[in-house]
């Protein structure tokens, strides 16, 4: 009986501790604490900018794509130096029809440079993953996994979370 006890309560002090490794994260609690905000750390080919972190400054998720069935994710760094003036693409299946802790599933996906002129500054892969955190009416919450993504200027890791306003689709103006 001591041995079914023990083992018990074993299993429950692991699935409490597991339970604390958690996948998600509130607005509340990633505004408060900063230090989980995603970040990208820039390994450029060249020492000068060698080690840079920059955030994303533009998020959006558009609910509808051109695509059918398909959201959007786009953000773009804000930055002022070609190599740190980068854009984040995405194409997925509809944020609606996903559940929290699921990972993103890309038809379409693009990593470029709106500044540079080398067409390999622009990538269409990447390492890593991207699951969704958190969820509500106007927001989602990315979680970036070590996403690694690889081009002529070198390469960026982006880890962390990413709150993101939800728009219902993109509109041009005319």
């Amino acid at each position: 009986m001591k041995r079914i006890t023990t083992v018990m309560a074993s299993i429950v002090a692991l699935l409490a501790l597991a339970s604390c490794d958690k996948d998600y994260i509130s607005p509340d609690e990633l505004f408060k604490d900063g230090s989980k905000v995603a970040k990208t750390t820039i390994h450029t080919k060249s020492d000068v900018y060698e080690d840079t972190v920059t955030e994303f400054k533009n998020v959006t998720v558009y609910r509808k794509s051109e695509f059918d069935g398909q959201s959007w994710f786009i953000a773009n760094s804000g930055g002022k130096m070609v190599y740190d003036m980068f854009m984040l693409s995405i194409y997925f299946d509809s944020i609606d029809k996903m559940k929290i802790g699921e990972t993103l599933k890309p038809s379409r996906f693009m990593f470029t440079f709106p500044a540079s002129s080398d067409s390999k500054a622009t990538t269409r892969t990447y390492g890593g993953k991207i699951t969704l955190a958190d969820k509500g009416d106007d927001y989602v919450i990315l979680q970036f996994h070590k996403v690694s993504l690889s081009c002529s200027f070198g390469e960026y890791v982006t880890d962390g979370y990413l709150y993101c306003p939800v728009l219902e689709e993109f509109a041009i103006r005319q």
